[in-house]
Order: structure tokens, then sequence, then C-alpha cells
């Protein structure tokens, strides 16, 4: 698990507490929320950077239900501020995807009989393949997908005597993140929406407590 700092500009809020200063509750109150909203913030613009560039979809990152059973479940989780710690970030989860769970990434998604199919119909069937990268593919010619121990659907290929072995990793999320494209996109909605929720917070404060 890796920790995605937001980076936000420490200036901003020391804008903030100098403004609020006479009325620390507010302060706090108001740093807290305007950290808060800017890392939800990034923590969209980073699953969305990362759903742009791979061939990966958003509930895939987030977590789910449908990922309930799964060890990498909540990849991408942003940690909040609280009154007693204005700091946070946004953690990314999961070690390199297996292309077993690779959440979208292999096709085809189950298994193909060959049942009733001739030798040269079975040739004749597209390969396993593996789509990373959004219009890229990789092709296995020599695997195949089965459901192996567990019941778990994957991309196998057979060693000499006849053994299958599951074809076992793609990127890590973390990979994912760190990637230039994805992470200038990521430290861009941090600083633009700090500086948008500190201005927010500093007039709303201001007119409570003017109220």
């Amino acid at each position: 698990m890796v920790g995605i700092d937001a980076k936000f500009d420490q200036k901003q809020i020391e804008k903030l507490l100098k403004t609020l200063e006479k009325a620390p509750k507010e302060c706090r109150k108001g740093a807290v929320s305007a950290i808060n909203r800017s890392v939800k913030t990034t923590n969209t613009a980073l699953q969305k950077a990362i759903t742009t560039r791979y061939n990966i979809k958003k509930n895939a990152l987030s977590g789910g239900s449908a990922f309930k059973g799964d060890s990498s479940n909540n990849l991408i989780k942003p940690k909040l501020a609280t009154e007693s710690s204005l700091s946070a970030q946004i953690e990314v989860r999961g070690s390199r995807l297996a292309l077993v769970s690779a959440r979208g990434m292999i096709s085809p998604k189950e298994p193909k009989s060959h049942k009733g199919k001739t030798m040269r119909q079975i040739k004749r069937m597209a390969p396993p393949a593996v789509r990373i990268l959004k219009g890229s593919k990789k092709k296995y010619p020599n695997a195949f997908v089965a459901t192996g121990r567990g019941g778990v659907t994957g991309i196998f290929s057979r060693e000499k005597g006849g053994r299958s072995i599951q074809l076992q990793r793609t990127l890590s999320p973390a990979n994912m993140a760190r990637e230039k494209s994805v992470e200038k996109a990521t430290k861009k909605a941090a600083a633009e929406a700090l500086e948008k929720n500190i201005e927010r917070e500093i007039r709303y404060r201001l007119e409570k407590i003017s109220r």
C-alpha cells in the first residue's frame, strides 16, 4: 500500500488559519472542511485520469460488492483530515493485479467450450488477450481462458507434460497512479481544488462569525 500525498500548498492553509485566528474553533473546522473537500475532488480526478489511460473501470478501483472477495478490493481510498490532525492522503492499495483479477482487462471473460468443434475451428478461435492501456492489446496465442481453483477465471498456459500454469501479473494500482500523465492531472486537480475551497471556507466562516 502506498500513500499519495495531495501536495497542497501550505501557504493556502496558513492563509485560512490567519484569517480565522480570532475564532479557533471555526478556523479548525474550516481547515478540515477545505482539506477534505479538496481530497475528495483529487480522488475523483485521480481515478478519472487512471480510467482514461488504462482499461479499468472506476468501480474496479473503488471496490464494491462485485469484488468483495478480492484481496485488492478498494484499491483507491481517501484518508480524510480531522480537527486533531490536519493531514490527509489518498491510499492506493493492492499489489500488481493478477490477470485473473485484472478487473475487465482480459478477454474472453469466460472459458470458450471446444465441445462439438473441429480442430480447425478450435485453431481459428481468437486467442486470449490482455488490454491494459486504452487502445492496446497483447495476445497470448499459446494460452487459454479457464476456471481454476476456487472457481476463479483467468488466463493459463500449458507446460510440457500437460501441467497448466496461471499467468499472474499486470500493473499495480500504484504503478497506474504514478504514471506521468496521471500524476500531473492529479497534482493539478489538488492545487486548484484547495485554492477554491480555501476561499470558500474563508467567506463561509467569516459570514458565520458575523451573524
